[in-house]
C-alpha cells in the first residue's frame, strides 16, 4: 500500500488514486420531534456546535449541526416534499461528514406522521381498490395525487392553511392505515415503511445509505420519569385525535425504540431519564438544568471521540513540507473538477481527434501551443476534461498532466500565481536535484517567467511528455504590472515533449497578448474554434423563474446575489451566517422576507442542482455557479445596478469581519487615550490581530474576505483591516507566497490610488527577493521601508510599523531587527500616466479616484489607477475655460466661451444647474460658503456669485477694472479672493459682501493662489514674475524667480510649504515657499504644462500637458534627507553626515560606534538610544580610518588631509593630531595600551606615536594598505593585499618575518593569545602561522574561489570562519584543518564575517546585501535581513546585542539589534600593560611633557579606578562583570529611547576596604608610573584579539574582541 507521500506525488504527476481528499467537514443532521426536545436542540445549536468547532480549529475542520426544525413553522414538519428534500440532506451529511453524520433524539412522541410524497403507480392503484371496497373517501386520494411517470406524487400543499392540511394529513393517513392490514404483503410493506414517524424514517434513510455506517450514527433517548401516568402526561404525549392512529404509535415507539438499540453499536447510545414536569423541559426546575448540562458534556464528549476516531482511522492525505502541501491543495481543487461529471460529450468528436493529431505529430519538433476558442456554453470545459482523462493514452511513455481552471482558485486566478504555483508543483513531480525551490529563487514577474522556460527545456531529454492545460485563460486578472499585455508569459514555441492547450472565449484579438504571440496563433494547427451551440440563457431563466414561484423573487435574488458576488464561493456555514437570523431562536423564518433557515435552503439548493456545483478548496466545501454564463444573467437579473452590487459586497465583507467591526465598535465606547497593548501581551498564534483582540486571520479571509471590502467601495476598512494590517500580510505572505500578496496589492491598485497601499505595495515588491526565501522577514522589511515615512501623529502607517515590532518583540526565536532607518522611502518618482491628447485643465475628484480632463468643451472623467474613460459631459457649446470641483458635495462647475455656466453631478453625471448670467467669457470659477454658493468671474470684469441650489443670484460685484482671472475662496469658506488685470488682489467677505483688503501688484494678475492656511497668496502676473505675499496685509515675501520660462500652470501644496509651478518648456517646477528655493524640477511632459494639481494631504502631484496626465508622489516626507537621531539637550554641535560613509568602528564596551565619511567628519554614535552624541569636526579631506581605544577615552581618525586625530569622548575635544605623515592617511589602529596609535599612510610609511600629544616613536617603511599590532603589543603585522605579509618586532630591529600566499593576500586575523595569524587569499586557501618565527603551522583548503574575510573565536582560539566568493562561508578547526561547516545561503560574495564572543554565533555581511545570522555550533542558518545595499563591513557587540552595519554608498549607519540573541555576553578588557622591552625602545622619542592631556578627562569615580587601577592593589585582577555589560538589550526596549544605564555605585566582588583605602590615597603620579610599568604575570596573560581585516574593501578598520585567561582556561 502506498504511503501518503507517494500518493501525494502521484496525484500531483495527473493521476486519480484510490485515496481521496475529502472537505474537512463535519456536517451533523439532527433528527427530532419538533415540539420535543426544543431545548436539546438549542444546546446542540448554541454550545456543542461552537465547541466542536473550537476543539477541531486548529485541523482546519468546519463543524456544521443541521438542524431542520429551526426556525421553521409548524406547517413544514407535515410537508412531505420538504421531507424529501430532508432526506437529501442526510446524504449529503453521509458523504461528507468525519465521524459522525447523524443524530436522533428519541423520546417518548411518535410524531409526526407523514403523508408519502410518492408511491409506485401499482401500489397506489392497489390502494385505491382497497379504499373502494372498504367504502372510504377515495377522491382526496384523486384530489391530492398525479401521475407522473410510473409514480403517483402528491401535489403542493404550500396553498393550504396549517389546519386544513393537518385534516387532510390525518385523513389520508388513516386511510392509508385501514387499508394496509388486508393488502398483500408486498404493498403492505411499502405503506408501512410509510406510515412510519419522520424521525424513524430518517434513521432509517440513514442507516440504509452504505453498510456500516451505524457506528457513525449517534441515538440519545430520553425517558420522563413519571410519578403516576396522569390524563395530563398522556395528552402531552398524544397529538393524533383519532385512538388507532394513537394507538398504533405507541405501538410504533416500543418497536422504534428497541429496533435502535439493536441496529447500533451499544456505546453510540446514550441513554436520560428525567423527571417528567407538565410543559416538558424548563431550565426553572434544578433537575432539568441538571439534566441539560450532562447532556450537553455527554453528547460533546461523545461526538469528540467519533470525529477524533473518524480522523486517527482515516488520516487526511498531507504533506509535511509546506511548499508540496501547498501545492497539492491547489492541484486537488482542480484535479477534483476535472473528473466531475462532464456536460457536454466529445469523445467521438472531430475536434478531439484533430487535437490527437495535432499533439503526436509535433511531441518531437518544436511547436507552438494549442488555444480553443468557443463562446460561453460551447463546451470547452467538457473538452478539456476529455482531452485531460484520454492524454496519457495517446503515448506509450510517462506523462506529466497539469491542469487549471482559472479564477477557480487565488492561486489561478492571476498570471504571477498561476505560473509560480506550476513551475514548482513541476519541480516536486520532477524530483529535480535542485530542490523545489532554486536558491536564488525570487516570485518576480521575470524570475518566474525565465523559471518557467528554463523548467520546459528540461523534458526536451527526458522520456516524458508534459501537457499543460488552462481553462478560460481570458478569466486572468489583468493587474497593473501587466495589465496591456497580461498573457505575454505564454511561450509562442514549445520546446519538444512540451504541450499547452488553453481554452478561451474571448477573440484572439482581443486577448491581453503581443503582436507577435497573436501572429503566431494564427497558425490553424494552434487555433481551433469550437461550434457555438444553442444557448443556455433560457434554460437558466426559466429555472430562476420556477425558483421565485416556490421560493419568492427576493428571496432567489438575494441568495443568487451572494454566490454571484463571491469571488471563490461561499460555504453552507457562512451563508446561513447571512441568511438565517439567530437573534430569535423560537421565531419562524420565513423565505418571504429573504430569509433562509436549515431546511429552507436545503430545499433550493436541491432544486437549484443544476446550476450549482460544489468544489473542495484549501478544504473546505465552497458551493459556487456551475458556469460563468450563469453569473452574468443572475447579474443581469438581480444586480443591475450599482447600489444593489455594493450592499452585497458590504453584506459579504460583514460576514467575513464581523469580529473585527464588534471589537472596533467596543473600543469605541472605552475611554480615549487609553493605551494599546503591545502585541506580545496579546498574541497567541503568527496571525493574532495586534489591532483587534482575540481576533485571528483565517484562510477565508486571505483568499475571499478582502475582495469584498474593495468591491462594497469601503476604503478604510480594507486598509486597515487589510492592506495596511501587518497580521493580514502576514497571514497572506505564511498562507500563500510573497507572490499572492502582491497579487492582492496589485488587484487593489487597479481600482485604487491611495499613497498608504502604494507605501505597502512598493515595500513588498522591493523585499519580493527576501521574502521569497524568509517570511519571516516581513516585519524586518516593513520597518525598515516604512519607519522613515510614518507620521508623527499615526496613522495607519505608525500602526503598521508599530504591530511589526510588536511582531518582532514577541518572536521567540532569534531576529534581525533594525533599530535606525537607511533606506529611503519606497515610492517610485512617478506613479502612474494617462494618455489623453492636447489636456489644457485637470481637476481630481474628492475621492482622489478619478481626474477630470478638459480637452476642449467636453470634460472627460477618467478612472486613475484602470486609465479608463468612464464618461464624457456634454453640454457646453464653446472651449471651456475654467472648473473647479466641489470637496464633499460631489459637483463639478465648468465655465466656457459660450458665456455659461453647467453644474454637473459627478454621481449620475446629469446636468444640476446652467447658468447664463456673465456677458463675457467665463475666466475662472469656484466655490464657497460650504460649497453653497457658486462664485465666477469673467471678461466682464464683474464677479457673479450664485446660489448652488437654484441658480438665482446671490451678489454681483463690479469692483475691478480688468477681466477677473482668477478667483479663490480661503479654508474656512467665507474670504474671496479675486485677481484681475488691473493688477490688483481684492480680498471680499462673502457673508456680508465687503471689500476687506486691496493687494497691488506691478503687473496683471493671470492667476492667483491662495495657501490652505490662509496665509500665503502666490501671483502669477503678465510679466511672467511670481509673487509671494501674505494674504492678511499683502507684505511682500519673495519672488519665485529660479524657473526661465513662461508661467503655464501654478498652485500651492496643503502643507503651506511648496509652490509648484507647471513651464512652457514641459518641466514643472517646485519652490520651498519659505525660502523662494527651487527644490526639486520634473521632467517628463510632453508639452507645455497647462495644469498642475495635488490631492488630499498632498499624496499625490498631478500635471497635465501635451498628450499625457502625470501622478506623482508628492508628501514633504517621501523623500527624507536625515534619518538621524540626534542626542536631546547636547552641549556639542551636532551634524549627521552629508557624504557617504568610509570607515566604522565600535567601542570594546559595546556602548558607542564612530563612523567617518566623505564630508571630513567624524561621528560619535550611542548604541543603545541610537544616538548621535558627538560631532568631531577638524579633519580639511575625507575620512578613511576610524579606531577606538581599547579603554574607551577617545577615538583616533585618519584622513586624506595627511593628519590623524585623537579626540577625546569624555568633552568631546581634539587631543592631539599627528602630522608626521606626507600622503593621505590609510590605516589607523590604537595598541592595547590606549597610550600608542599606529598609522599608515598610502606612501607606505608606518608610524607609531604618542596619542596624548602626537609625539613619534617609530617609523618604519613597509605594506600601509592594512596594519595591526598584537594583542602584547611585541609585534605589528602588514599588508598591501599582495602575496606577502610581514611580521617584525616591535621590540627587536633585526626580528623580520614575511609569510606568502601563491596570490593576493585578501584579508587575517590574529588570534587572541597573540601566537597566530590566519591569512586569506585568492589562491583560495587559508594559511595559519606562527607570529613568532612566522612559520606555518596549518593550511585550510575548501573554498573554491577566493577568501574575502575571516574571524577567529575569542573563546576558542582552533574555532575560526571564512568567508569567499563561493558565496558561502566555513567553519574550521585550525587544529586538525577541517572544515567543521560550510554555511551557504548568501546569493553573492562574502564580503565580511564576524564571531561572538563566546564563539557560538557569526554574522555575515555580502554583496548580496545581506546580513546573516549563522548558528556556527550546528552549522545552520539562526536568521537574516536583507538591508537593499551592499555590506561592506560589520562591526558587533560582543554578544550582537547591536550590529554596525557600513552599507556602499550610504550616508547613513543601520544599527540593528540581533532579538534573542543567542550567544552570550563576554567582557572584553580594556587595558593590557605594554611589555617592558617597548619602553627600552633602542630608538627613544624625545621627552615629552606631562601635559596630561588624556588624563584630565577620566574621573577617578570607584567606578573608573577598579576598571582602570585595581589590578595594581590587589590580587583580584580582573573585576566582577558589570552588570550593566551583561544586559540583553530586547526590541520592545529598544522602541523607546533607552535611558542612560546608571553606574555601578558598589562593586559585589571588588576589593576590601582596606585595600580600597590604600588605593585611593595613592597620587596619582605614582598611579601613571606603576601603569607604564609591566604587570604582575598573571595581568600578561590578558590579550585581545585583532578583529579580522578585509583588503577587498577600500578602507580597512578593527576592533578588538577577547575575554581573558585564568590559570591557562579561558574565562568569560
Amino acid at each position: 500500500m502506498k504511503n501518503n507521500d507517494e500518493t501525494i506525488l502521484e496525484i500531483l504527476q495527473g493521476h486519480k488514486t484510490s485515496k481521496w481528499p475529502a472537505a474537512k467537514l463535519v456536517k451533523i443532521f439532527i433528527a427530532s420531534t419538533k415540539a420535543d426536545f426544543v431545548e436539546e436542540r438549542r444546546l446542540l445549536l448554541e454550545y456543542v456546535g461552537p465547541e466542536l468547532q473550537t476543539v477541531f480549529d486548529e485541523q482546519k475542520i468546519e463543524v456544521e449541526l443541521v438542524d431542520m426544525h429551526f426556525g421553521a413553522s409548524e406547517k413544514d414538519t407535515f410537508d412531505a416534499k420538504l421531507f424529501e428534500d430532508h432526506l437529501h440532506e442526510i446524504r449529503m451529511c453521509h458523504k461528507l461528514s468525519r465521524g459522525c453524520f447523524f443524530l436522533s433524539l428519541v423520546g417518548n412522541k411518535y410524531e409526526p406522521l407523514i403523508v408519502p410524497p410518492r408511491l409506485e403507480a401499482e401500489i397506489f392503484e392497489a390502494l385505491l381498490d382497497k379504499v373502494g371496497e372498504l367504502g372510504l373517501n377515495c377522491d382526496i386520494l384523486e384530489n391530492w395525487y398525479f401521475k407522473e411517470g410510473n409514480e403517483y406524487i402528491l401535489k403542493d400543499c404550500r396553498f393550504s392553511t396549517l389546519e386544513e392540511w393537518r385534516a387532510i394529513s390525518e385523513e389520508i393517513i388513516t386511510i392509508v392505515h385501514e387499508c394496509m392490514i388486508n393488502m398483500p404483503a408486498p404493498a403492505k410493506k411499502v405503506l408501512n415503511n410509510t406510515l412510519k414517524s419522520v424521525v424513524e424514517q430518517q434513521f432509517n434513510f440513514a442507516l440504509g445509505l452504505a453498510p456500516g455506517t451505524a457506528h457513525r450514527v449517534i441515538n440519545i433517548f430520553r425517558h420522563w420519569d413519571v410519578p403516576e401516568e396522569t390524563d395530563k402526561f398522556h395528552q402531552e404525549n398524544s397529538n393524533h385525535v383519532n385512538k388507532t392512529i394513537d394507538k398504533y404509535c405507541s405501538e410504533q415507539i416500543k418497536l422504534f425504540h428497541s429496533n435502535v438499540k439493536l441496529l447500533i453499536p451499544e456505546e453510540n447510545n446514550i441513554y436520560f431519564k428525567v423527571p417528567w414536569k407538565p410543559g416538558g423541559i424548563n431550565l426553572i426546575h434544578e433537575e432539568h438544568e441538571a439534566y441539560l448540562n450532562e447532556f450537553k458534556n455527554r453528547v460533546l464528549n461523545k461526538l469528540k471521540g467519533l470525529i477524533k476516531k473518524s480522523l486517527d482511522d482515516e488520516p487526511e492525505l498531507k504533506s509535511k513540507k509546506k511548499i508540496v502541501e501547498e501545492n497539492f491543495q491547489e492541484n486537488i481543487t482542480h484535479l477534483t473538477l476535472c473528473y466531475e461529471d462532464m456536460r457536454a460529450d466529445f469523445s467521438n468528436s472531430e475536434i478531439l481527434e484533430r487535437i490527437k493529431q495535432i499533439v503526436q505529430n509535433t511531441t518531437n519538433v518544436r511547436h507552438n501551443p494549442i488555444l480553443i476558442y468557443g463562446n460561453p456554453g460551447s463546451g470547452k470545459t467538457s473538452l478539456i476534461q476529455t482531452i485531460y482523462r484520454n492524454f496519457e493514452k495517446w503515448f506509450s511513455c510517462r506523462t506529466l498532466r497539469i491542469i487549471r481552471f482559472t479564477s477557480t482558485t487565488p492561486r489561478s486566478s492571476y498570471n504571477l500565481e498561476l505560473l509560480r504555483v506550476i513551475c514548482q508543483q513541476i519541480c516536486i513531480a520532477l524530483k529535480l536535484p535542485e530542490g523545489f525551490l532554486p536558491r536564488d529563487a525570487s516570485f518576480d514577474p521575470l524570475y518566474i517567467n525565465n523559471w518557467f522556460q528554463s523548467l520546459l527545456r528540461n523534458f526536451e531529454d527526458m522520456n516524458q511528455v508534459l501537457v499543460i492545460f488552462i481553462d478560460d485563460l481570458h478569466l486572468l486578472n489583468p493587474l497593473d504590472a501587466d495589465a496591456i499585455n497580461a498573457l505575454s508569459w505564454l511561450p509562442i514555441t514549445l520546446p519538444k515533449k512540451v504541450h499547452m492547450i488553453c481554452t478561451t472565449s474571448t477573440e484572439l484579438e482581443k486577448l491581453r497578448m503581443t503582436p507577435v504571440q497573436k501572429e503566431r496563433f494564427k497558425n490553424p494547427d494552434s487555433y481551433l474554434e469550437i461550434p457555438t451551440p444553442d444557448s443556455l440563457e433560457d434554460f437558466v431563466n426559466k429555472k430562476f423563474d420556477a425558483l421565485e414561484d416556490s421560493f419568492t423573487k427576493n428571496a432567489v435574488a438575494r441568495l443568487s446575489s451572494l454566490i454571484t458576488c463571491s469571488e471563490y464561493g461561499l460555504t453552507e456555514t457562512e451563508l446561513l451566517e447571512i441568511l438565517m437570523p439567530t437573534s430569535n431562536s423560537e421565531a419562524v423564518i420565513h423565505v418571504e422576507d429573504a430569509n433562509f433557515n436549515f431546511s429552507s435552503l436545503c430545499s433550493i439548493r436541491r432544486k437549484f442542482e443544476p446550476l450549482l456545483r460544489e468544489k473542495i478548496m484549501s478544504g473546505k466545501l465552497l458551493i459556487e455557479w456551475s458556469h460563468v454564463l450563469i453569473k452574468d444573467i443572475v447579474r443581469r437579473r438581480y444586480l443591475h445596478n450599482q447600489e444593489t452590487l455594493r450592499n452585497t459586497h458590504t453584506e459579504l465583507a460583514n460576514l467575513f469581519f464581523f469580529e473585527f467591526c464588534r471589537d472596533e465598535s467596543c473600543e469605541d465606547e472605552e475611554e480615549e487615550g487609553e493605551p494599546a497593548p503591545l502585541l506580545s501581551e496579546i498574541r497567541e498564534t503568527p496571525f493574532q490581530s495586534t489591532v483587534y483582540k482575540d481576533v485571528t486571520y483565517s484562510q477565508r479571509h486571505i483568499e475571499e474576505a478582502w475582495i469584498h471590502l474593495l468591491l462594497a467601495g469601503d476604503t478604510i476598512k480594507l486598509k486597515s483591516l487589510c492592506m495596511c494590517n501587518y497580521d493580514f500580510l502576514l497571514a497572506a505572505l505564511q498562507t500563500f507566497s510573497v507572490s499572492y500578496l502582491r497579487c492582492l496589492l496589485e488587484h487593489v491598485r487597479c481600482y485604487l490610488l491611495d499613497r498608504e497601499i502604494e507605501l505597502v505595495y512598493y515595500s513588498i515588491r522591493k523585499s519580493t527577493d527576501v521574502l521569497t526565501r524568509d517570511t519571516y522577514q516581513l516585519g524586518t522589511q516593513l520597518i525598515s521601508w516604512l519607519r522613515p515615512v510614518i507620521e508623527r501623529g499615526g496613522g495607519l502607517m505608525s500602526s503598521l510599523v508599530t504591530s511589526a515590532m510588536a511582531w518582532c518583540d514577541g518572536f521567540t526565536l532569534p531576529l534581525v531587527v533594525p533599530l535606525t532607518d537607511w533606506l529611503q522611502p519606497p515610492l517610485p518618482q512617478q506613479s502612474r500616466v494617462i494618455n489623453t491628447p492636447n489636456v489644457r485643465l485637470i481637476e481630481s475628484t474628492p475621492s482622489g479616484q478619478h481626474v477630470i480632463c478638459v480637452v476642449d468643451s467636453e470634460p472627460q472623467l477618467w478612472h486613475i489607477m484602470s486609465n479608463q474613460l468612464v464618461h464624457t459631459f456634454k453640454g457646453h457649446t464653446g472651449k471651456i475655460i475654467c472648473m473647479a470641483v466641489t470637496k464633499h458635495s460631489q459637483y463639478l462647475f465648468t465655465g466656457s466661451y459660450d458665456l455659461s455656466i453647467i453644474v454637473w453631478d459627478l454621481k449620475s453625471f446629469a446636468v444640476k444647474l446652467r447658468i447664463h448670467e456673465h456677458i463675457a467669457p467665463v475666466l475662472c470659477i469656484t466655490g464657497g460658503l460650504n460649497n453653497s454658493v457658486i462664485i465666477s468671474g469673467g471678461e466682464d470684469s464683474s464677479i457673479i456669485i450664485t446660489s448652488l441650489s437654484d441658480g438665482h443670484v446671490v451678489m454681483k460685484i463690479d469692483h475691478h477694472r480688468g477681466p477677473v482671472t482668477s478667483v479663490k475662496v480661503t479654508s474656512t469658506g467665507d474670504i474671496l479672493v479675486s485677481g484681475s488685470q488691473d493688477g490688483r488682489v481684492c480680498l471680499w467677505s462673502l457673508e456680508t459682501f465687503t471689500l476687506l483688503n486691496t493687494i497691488t501688484l506691478q503687473s496683471p494678475i493671470q492667476m492667483i493662489e491662495v495657501s490652505a492656511d490662509s496665509v500665503f497668496l502666490l501671483a502669477c502676473c503678465r510679466d511672467n514674475n511670481l509673487y509671494l505675499r501674505t494674504l492678511a496685509t499683502g507684505t511682500e515675501l519673495h519672488s519665485l524667480v529660479e524657473h526661465k520660462t513662461k508661467v503655464r500652470s501654478i498652485c500651492l501644496t496643503q502643507d503651506s510649504c511648496r509652490a509648484v509651478i507647471g513651464g512652457a518648456d514641459g518641466k514643472v517646477y517646485i519652490y520651498d515657499i519659505h525660502s523662494a528655493k527651487l527644490i526639486k524640477c520634473l521632467t517628463g511632459q510632453s508639452g507645455e504644462v497647462t495644469a498642475v494639481r495635488v490631492t488630499d494631504k498632498d499624496d499625490f502631484l498631478l500635471t497635465a500637458g501635451g498628450n499625457r496626465v502625470m501622478f506623482y508622489p508628492f508628501r514633504s516626507d517621501d523623500n527624507i534627507k536625515n534619518f538621524n537621531k540626534m542626542k536631546k539637550k547636547s552641549q556639542h554641535h551636532l551634524q549627521p553626515h552629508g557624504g557617504f560613509l568610509t570607515c566604522l568602528d565600535i567601542s570594546r564596551d559595546g556602548q558607542l560606534s564612530v563612523t567617518g565619511a566623505l564630508d571630513h567628519i567624524v561621528n560619535v554614535w550611542q548604541l543603545n538610544s541610537q544616538e548621535l552624541v558627538l560631532t568631531l569636526k577638524g579633519h580639511t579631506g575625507p575620512i578613511t580610518a576610524v579606531s577606538f581605544a581599547a579603554n574607551g577615552l577617545f577615538v583616533a581618525s585618519g584622513s586624506e588631509d595627511k593628519t590623524v586625530k585623537v579626540w577625546g569622548l569624555t568633552l568631546g575635544t581634539l587631543v592631539s593630531t599627528f602630522t608626521g605623515h606626507q600622503a593621505a592617511v590609510s590605516t589607523v589602529f590604537v595598541m592595547m595600551d590606549s597610550s600608542r596609535v599606529i598609522s599608515s599612510d598610502r606612501n607606505d610609511t608606518l608610524c607609531i606615536w604618542l596619542a596624548d600629544n602626537g609625539n613619534l616613536l617609530q617609523t618604519y617603511p613597509g605594506p600601509s594598505k592594512c596594519v595591526r599590532a598584537t594583542n602584547n603589543m611585541k609585534y605589528a603585522i602588514a599588508t598591501n593585499g599582495d602575496v606577502s605579509l610581514k611580521i617584525w618586532s616591535l621590540v627587536k630591529d633585526d626580528e623580520k618575518y614575511n609569510v606568502n600566499h601563491s596570490e593576493e593576500i585578501t584579508c587575517f586575523v590574529l588570534t587572541i593569545d597573540s601566537q597566530h595569524i590566519i591569512t586569506g587569499s585568492r589562491d583560495m586557501s587559508l594559511k595559519v602561522w606562527q607570529v613568532v618565527g612566522g612559520k606555518l603551522s596549518q593550511v585550510l583548503i575548501g573554498h573554491t574561489d577566493a577568501v574575502t574575510c575571516v574571524a577567529v573565536s575569542v573563546s576558542d582560539k582552533s574555532q575560526v570562519i571564512s568567508g569567499s566568493c563561493d558565496n558561502n562561508l566555513i567553519v574550521w578547526d585550525i587544529n586538525t584543518g577541517a572544515d567543521l561547516y560550510t554555511l551557504s545561503a548568501h546569493l553573492s560574495y562574502v564580503t565580511c564575517v564576524k564571531l561572538s564572543g563566546d564563539g557560538t554565533t557569526a554574522v555575515s555581511g555580502s554583496d548580496d546585501k545581506s546580513i546573516i545570522i549563522w548558528d556556527t555550533k550546528r552549522g545552520l542558518q539562526l536568521t537574516s535581513l536583507q538591508l537593499h545595499y551592499p555590506i561592506i563591513s560589520i562591526e558587533p557587540t560582543s554578544d550582537f546585542s547591536r550590529i554596525s552595519v557600513l552599507l556602499k554608498d550610504t550616508h547613513f549607519m543601520p544599527i540593528i539589534c540581533l532579538h534573542n540573541t543567542p550567544a552570550k555576553y563576554v567582557k572584553l578588557p580594556t587595558y593590557c600593560a605594554p611589555d617592558k622591552d617597548i619602553i627600552e625602545n633602542p630608538k627613544p622619542a624625545p621627552k615629552r611633557q606631562m601635559k596630561r592631556l588624556l588624563k584630565k578627562e577620566v574621573s577617578l569615580d570607584t567606578y573608573t579606578w577598579q576598571k582602570k587601577y585595581a589590578h595594581l592593589t590587589s590580587n583580584l585582577v580582573i573585576p566582577a562583570v558589570d552588570e550593566r555589560f551583561k544586559r540583553r538589550f530586547s526590541v520592545s526596549a529598544s522602541m523607546e529611547e533607552i535611558s542612560k544605564i546608571p553606574q555601578m555605585k558598589d562593586s559585589q566582588g571588588g576589593l576590601g576596604a582596606k585595600q580600597a583605602s590604600l588605593a585611593q590615597s595613592q597620587h596619582f603620579d605614582q598611579l601613571e608610573a606603576l601603569w607604564n610599568k609591566r604587570s604582575p604575570p598573571r595581568r600578561r596573560l590578558h590579550q585581545s584579539l585583532s578583529k579580522q581585516s578585509s583588503l577587498a574593501e577600500s578602507h580597512l578598520d578593527s576592533s578588538d574582541e577577547d575575554g581573558h585567561l585564568e590559570d591557562g582556561k579561558y574565562v568569560t
